[in-house]
Parts: structure tokens; C-alpha cells; sequence
């Protein structure tokens, strides 16, 4: 009888150890899903802020791209304009002989515009103006 009351008692306690294991776990679970939740909102709080300052960011690009294409039109334009003001073919043919080395000029600065930063490229025009302003030089 007492053996049978030491394993009665046996029984009972590691009845309520298991009761309060599984307790513990249930409370270890619910912390770690209040924890996830919680680190849930905080994610959706940067997501929202990245997604306002990409906005952000892309308007900001957008503004300056067309800022930049405003400018390389006015520019362009411009260019044309004192193009066909300088450069036409009919001053070429009629005062060619009052602007020297007028050929050579153009040419090295179409070879600048089209090999910018390009080390050497433009220098076979460059050799041509030295010689005919050489050549201009000393024909006066």
C-alpha cells in the first residue's frame, strides 16, 4: 500500500511537472509570436519609410534629368543657331579668305565635341591649324 501511494504520489508530481513544462511552453510560444508581431509592424514601419524615401529619391531624379534635358536642348539650340550664323556654307565660300584657317578651326572643334576626354584624338586637326597658322604667319 505505501508502494503503491509513493507511486500514486510519483504519478502526480510529474503530472503537474508536465502541466507546468507545457505551461512554460505555451507562454515561450506565445512570446515569441507577440515578439514576431512585433517585428512584423516594426518591418511594415521601415518598408513604408524605404518606399517614401525611394519616392523621394525618384522624383528627385526625375526633376534633375529634366533639368539636365532643358539644358542640352537650350544648348543644342543655341549651338545650331551661332552654327548656321558663323559656319554657313555662304560665309565659308564668300569670306573664307578674310577668316584664317577657318577650315582647320571647325574642324578641331567638331573633333572636341564628338571625342570628348579622349587623349590624342583630335590630334591630326590640331596639327593642321598649327601649319596653317604657320603658313598664315608667314605669308604676311
Amino acid at each position: 500500500m505505501a508502494k503503491e501511494y509513493n507511486d500514486e504520489q510519483i504519478v502526480k508530481l510529474f503530472g503537474k511537472q508536465m502541466e507546468k513544462l507545457g505551461e512554460r511552453r505555451a507562454e515561450l510560444v506565445q512570446e515569441s509570436l507577440e515578439q514576431r508581431t512585433i517585428l512584423e509592424q516594426r518591418m511594415e514601419q521601415i518598408r513604408a519609410q524605404n518606399k517614401a524615401l525611394q519616392e523621394q529619391w525618384d522624383q528627385t531624379i526625375e526633376s534633375h534629368e529634366d533639368a539636365f534635358a532643358d539644358t542640352a536642348k537650350a544648348v543644342e539650340y543655341d549651338t545650331t543657331r551661332l552654327q548656321k550664323k558663323y559656319l554657313s556654307e555662304h560665309m565659308m565660300t564668300t569670306n573664307s579668305s578674310s577668316i584664317p584657317c577657318l577650315l582647320e578651326r571647325s574642324e578641331i572643334a567638331s573633333c572636341y565635341r564628338t571625342h570628348k576626354g579622349v587623349h590624342g584624338a583630335c590630334d591630326a586637326f590640331v596639327e593642321a591649324l598649327s601649319d596653317c597658322a604657320g603658313k598664315t604667319i608667314t605669308a604676311k
